[in-house]
């Protein structure tokens, strides 16, 4: 039986391809990141190319480790398919996902068991949508530094309602500790920067007050992976907590036109 292998896509680009030069600007990055005594349950964290959004990043990563080093843990990983316009959602059904680090494990009975539940939700296990996605790809190089034994179960939403990434959300992470969910999004998108801080305000608020009314007037590619989340931990009664808000025009860019990064986490009250 061949291996289906997802291949990098935005390596050499997104972050550096040499797995050493990765290595020293993720642990940098983590290095400037605060510890905080929370165990995460999920996290939001944003998805551009590392020099723009990596540091914003790493502060969800850091509170990774303060998960348990001797248990495996499985990564929900969420995030908007940028480039293949489709309705619903779309697993990544590979037997493994590559960077400049190696292999990572797709956890595909977790989504065989997902999908032979719910054959009534818009799925398909048609890997077009992931072949050059990089919201979810940019997030496992960060993986694969702070935590030793994990596999991945990713999921790019075309046009979908956030009702159904929640479902996926509940069915998998639902109450165990072993299942983590990583949220991909990026907030608004090239506005003077003084005006994308008050854009991005909304979407902060949201999170922090777990208030879908706020999301209304976010501007997020990843909003529906957002809007489940903030739902679900709503529901189960979670915790929320902004780690870090910047834009592109406080790392690497200019101010004239920026793009805002946030990091948040959701942990049991």
């Amino acid at each position: 039986m061949k291996v289906e292998i997802r291949e990098p896509a935005v390596s050499g680009t997104f972050y550096p391809d040499n797995p050493e030069i990765l290595k020293q600007m993720l642990l940098n990055f983590l290095d400037n990141a605060p510890l905080f005594n929370i165990k995460p349950e999920a996290i939001i964290s944003p998805h551009a190319g590392y020099i723009y959004s990596g540091p914003t990043a790493a502060y969800g990563y850091k509170q990774l480790l303060n998960l348990d080093k001797d248990k495996h843990y499985k990564i929900l990983l969420i995030g908007p398919s940028h480039f293949v316009p489709f309705n619903g959602i779309s697993f990544g059904y590979y037997d493994y996902w590559e960077t400049p680090f190696g292999k990572v494990k797709v956890d595909k009975k977790e989504i065989e068991n997902f999908v032979v539940k719910n054959q009534n939700l818009p799925i398909t296990l048609n890997t077009i949508p992931h072949q050059r996605e990089h919201s979810l790809e940019v997030q496992v190089p960060f993986l694969q530094i702070v935590l030793e034994n994990f596999s991945i179960i990713p999921v790019v939403y075309g046009q979908v309602d956030y009702s159904i990434v929640e479902k996926i959300i509940a069915d998998i992470k639902a109450d165990r500790e072993d299942v983590i969910v990583v949220i991909s999004t990026d907030l608004s998108h090239y506005y003077p920067y003084d005006i994308a801080k008050q854009i991005d305000y909304n979407c902060l608020v949201a999170v922090e007050n777990e208030d879908l009314r706020y999301m209304n007037i976010c501007e997020a590619c990843g909003k529906i992976g957002m809007e489940a989340i903030i739902d679900y931990a709503r529901k189960i009664g979670w915790k929320s907590k902004i780690l870090d808000y910047r834009t592109s025009g406080d790392t690497a860019g200019d101010k004239d036109a920026v793009v805002g990064y946030l990091s948040a986490i959701f942990y049991r009250g």
